[in-house]
């Protein structure tokens, strides 16, 4: 009966160490390291597509990830590659993408790929897509009052990619007015709290008191979509809590295949 007794606490005791590891390595902090990651870059070189790999690249190695880097939309058609990959992280403004290349990425991403950038190197590729807007969340519409100061407000604190993070400002950098997804899972917004915003010569829309989302994340099929709308100059990543909530969203989106499917969809009109 003693024999049969130690047995017993043994395998309680390994139960419980079991038990333990698995709740570690499901809450444990998302991670780039042996990550595969596509970088893609190119379209309109006013948002600096190829110095920004210069800047991300050395970052996203340094933690550990197997990063490959493409100037050219073609690598969406290679299935073997895209299948292979945990992340996808495009920087192309504008252009065109045909239809083979748009459905090897779709494909990827609905399968578990992550899909992540910022400004117009996600939020304005491929206007004449609409697909591709779906899958992203939302469409650049205009950068009212140009380059001008404002400031984000994080609006979910609770969410891993923004604990921690505070409200902070931005200066000389455009604040995007975007056609949005009213059920994507909005971690900061801005406001648009001047008087005006119209430009000597050049009449815009009256948009003060308006609220904008800029950093976003939503599922598409298996895959995770992290966006923000901050970037127009590379300097904003100079700003410390820029930074850190793109790299955290990296971070987030290539655990599409690794890690349980959050619920990101949070209806806007509902209370």
């Amino acid at each position: 009966m003693k024999t049969l007794s130690i047995k017993r606490s043994l395998i309680f005791t390994l139960t419980l160490l079991m038990s333990s590891v698995s709740f570690s390595q499901d809450n444990s902090s998302p991670s780039l390291k042996g990550k595969n990651i596509l970088y893609v870059y190119g379209g309109m070189k006013g948002h600096s597509p190829a110095e920004s790999v210069d800047l991300f690249v050395p970052k996203l190695r340094a933690e550990g990830a197997l990063v490959k880097v493409f100037d050219t939309l073609s690598v969406y058609s290679d299935e073997k590659l895209m299948a292979e990959t945990d992340l996808i992280i495009q920087i192309w403004t504008l252009g065109q993408i045909t239809e083979e290349q748009f459905k090897g990425l779709e494909k990827a991403v609905m399968n578990g790929t992550g899909l992540s950038g910022w400004h117009g190197g996600l939020g304005d590729a491929f206007r004449d897509n609409l697909n591709y807007q779906f899958m992203v969340g939302g469409q650049f519409v205009s950068h009212p009052g140009g380059k001008i100061n404002h400031s984000i407000k994080i609006i979910d604190k609770n969410d891993p990619i923004t604990n921690g993070i505070d409200d902070f400002d931005l200066k000389k950098t455009e604040q995007y007015y975007m056609l949005i997804d009213p059920n994507i899972k909005v971690l900061a917004i801005s406001e648009f709290e001047r008087e005006s915003y119209e430009k000597p010569g050049k009449h815009e829309n009256k948009v003060t008191g308006s609220t904008m989302p800029v950093v976003w994340k939503k599922n598409y099929g298996k895959g995770r979509v992290f966006y923000s709308s901050i970037g127009h100059n590379l300097t904003d990543f100079d700003v410390p809590e820029v930074m850190s909530l793109q790299m955290r969203g990296f971070r987030w989106a290539a655990e599409g295949k690794y890690r349980k499917k959050e619920t990101t969809i949070t209806p806007a009109y509902i209370k």
